[in-house]
Parts: C-alpha cells; sequence; structure tokens
C-alpha cells in the first residue's frame, strides 16, 4: 500500500493509530460538541486569566530586538521576502518552456522559502507567552486531551482537571510526528485515487455534516476545490504545472494579479467615466483620505507607478523640478523627436 492509498484511508476513516512507548493508541478527532466544549474551557481560562502579566506583541518585539534575534525593520523584511516568494513562484511558472530556467529558479525560491521559514519561527517564538498564545495552547491540550484513546477503545484522559500533563506532552509530541504536510495533501487532492470518490458524490463524501468533518477532511476538500478551480478555468494549465506544488501556485497569483489588473482598469473607467481628458496623457485626482489616496494611486500600472517612484526620488534630493526635465518626459521627448525625425526620413 503506497503512503497516498495509506493516507487517505486514514482522512476518510476520520482516526488513526499511532505509537508511543511501544504501545498502540488511536487519535480519534473531536466532533463538534467536544469543540465546542474546548471554547468554553478556553474561553473561561481567558476571563480567569486576563489580568496576568501578560506579553504583548510589542513586548515581544522589543525582547527579541534586545536580544539581538530580529532587527527593528523585520517585520519590514518578512513583507518583502513573502512578495518576493510570490514574484519568484510567477517566474517559476513562466519559465517552463526553459529548463534551465527553471532549475535555478527552483534553487532561489527555495532559498527564500528556508529564510522565510527561519524568519517566521524567530517572530513567534515568544507568542505562547501571550495571553492569546496560552489560551491558544490551553484549548488544544482540551482537544487532545478528549482525542486519545488507548487499544482498548476508551479515553485515555477523562477530566481535563486531573490530567498528566508531562504524558500529554509525550503523546503531543509523538503525534506531531504523525502530522501530513501540505505536500502530501496536495498530492492526494490530484490523485485518482481520491478523485474518483470526490466525482462520485462531491455532496456526500464523508458520512457525516460538514460540521463535524475532521481537520483532514477539510483541508483535503479546500485543495480539490482548488484544483476543480483551475481544471474548469479557460486557461487552464497543464498537468507539469499542476503537479508541481510551486509552480502552480505561481499560476494562481499570475491568475490573480491580472484579475486584479483588470478590477483596477474597470475601476478607473468607471472614475473618469464623463470626464473630457481629450489626449490627456495624466489625470490627477485629489483624495480626501489616505485610504481613498492609496486607491487612486493603485489605479496606476506598473510602468506609472515606477514613474512615480522615480519623480518622487528626483524631488527628493533636489526640491523641485520642472515638469519638462523630469525623466520620464525627457525620454518621451526622445522618442517623439526620433518618432518625427522617421516620419521626415519617410517623405524625402
Amino acid at each position: 500500500m503506497n503512503n497516498t492509498s495509506l493516507y487517505l484511508s486514514r482522512i476518510l476513516s476520520g482516526f488513526y493509530y499511532f505509537i508511543l512507548n511501544n504501545k498502540q493508541y488511536k487519535l480519534v478527532y473531536p466532533d463538534i460538541s467536544v469543540r465546542y466544549e474546548a471554547e468554553i474551557y478556553a474561553d473561561n481560562e481567558r476571563e480567569n486569566n486576563k489580568f496576568g502579566e501578560w506579553l504583548d506583541d510589542n513586548d515581544i518585539l522589543y525582547y527579541l530586538i534586545d536580544y539581538g534575534m530580529w532587527t527593528p525593520n523585520g517585520d519590514d523584511a518578512v513583507k518583502t521576502l513573502e512578495k518576493q516568494i510570490e514574484d519568484q513562484k510567477v517566474s517559476l511558472y513562466q519559465s517552463i518552456i526553459n529548463p534551465s530556467q527553471t532549475k535555478n529558479i527552483k534553487r532561489y525560491l527555495e532559498g527564500s522559502k528556508k529564510s522565510y521559514n527561519r524568519l517566521y519561527n524567530i517572530r513567534h517564538s515568544f507568542d505562547h507567552l501571550t495571553l492569546n498564545g496560552y489560551i491558544e495552547n490551553i484549548k488544544n491540550q482540551y482537544l487532545l486531551a478528549y482525542s486519545i484513546y488507548d487499544s482498548n477503545n476508551e479515553r485515555v484522559f477523562n477530566n481535563i482537571n486531573d490530567i498528566d500533563f508531562n504524558l500529554l506532552t509525550q503523546f503531543s509530541e509523538s503525534i506531531a510526528s504523525y502530522i501530513i504536510n501540505i505536500e502530501t495533501f496536495r498530492t492526494i487532492a490530484r490523485s485518482d485515487l481520491w478523485r474518483n470518490y470526490w466525482s462520485a458524490n462531491k455532496d456526500r463524501v464523508f458520512d457525516k455534516p460538514v460540521v463535524n468533518w475532521t481537520d483532514e477532511q477539510k483541508t483535503l476538500v479546500v485543495l480539490t476545490k482548488m484544483y476543480d478551480s483551475a481544471y474548469e478555468h479557460p486557461d487552464c494549465p497543464n498537468d507539469k504545472v499542476i503537479e508541481d506544488d510551486d509552480m502552480f501556485d505561481g499560476w494562481m497569483i499570475y491568475q490573480r494579479r491580472e484579475n486584479d489588473k483588470t478590477k483596477d482598469k474597470n475601476r478607473a473607467n468607471k472614475i473618469l467615466e464623463g470626464k473630457n481628458l481629450g489626449k490627456a496623457q495624466e489625470v490627477f485626482l485629489m483624495a480626501k483620505t489616505n485610504e481613498e489616496a492609496q486607491n487612486i494611486y493603485n489605479l496606476n500600472d506598473n510602468q506609472s507607478r515606477n514613474i512615480i517612484k522615480e519623480r518622487e526620488k528626483i524631488i527628493s534630493n533636489l526640491g523641485s523640478v520642472e515638469h519638462s526635465k523630469l525623466p520620464d518626459v525627457q525620454r518621451d521627448l526622445v522618442v517623439q523627436s526620433n518618432q518625427q525625425f522617421m516620419n521626415t526620413a519617410k517623405r524625402k
């Protein structure tokens, strides 16, 4: 039995077996009633501990910087890295016809993802010292305690208030090694074995209400619908793209960006509708708020945004510049001059 078949059987069953100290146990995912009880338990804990000396995100940031684990612009660096990873995935998708380029992009992308994961882990290393982190941990402990069964199908822990937390921690560490990673989920979602079930009856693929689906079942269905959307898309990518997770992500990011461009263009046309613009190359719109200013800025395409940045840099350095002396205007004048020369030469 291959891993896909094994993992799919586990997901369909709603439970799985694991080993701890040479003994077999079973983890049965909690139903909605147990999850509700866990929410109540966590809410009571929050009320009882809300006046404790908990760290907030600013405290965590201060300690990370003070310990030399973070920099003041670290959060901005993470955002930049997120954008870089997206761009690299798009480049990977677009490099499908150039295998040597694909190989290089994959190498850079792997490096970017490792850097992101490292920074993410550092940034959130003290989250458990916040009230929200503590409450999330408490809730997960409750769910785990009421999900573990022994070989006799008896629950190992019966009372949350009388638990050996050292033993629960051992269970937690053992279970962590059985978690199905997202790459495996995506492989299963694409597999014929699973899609045969899915195609037969999408609405009743699991014999229980959606509210009682396990986290694994919900993850599999969400990913399956993602691939369904790709298969039905007018510009459906080929199998090579679909079977490469990063390349497929690149295709989705590319499609999203193209959709955003279309929406921005339609929004711009609506704003400018009815205005007598003639042959204007530039249109200035007044904004009443920062948010409105950002929305107007987003109406520009990438080329226009680069021109704006270039102008801001020039003005920042020189203080003021005549419009005719702006670099982009100078470039346009050169192009127009060349075009006029070519037209004159043709007439001769």
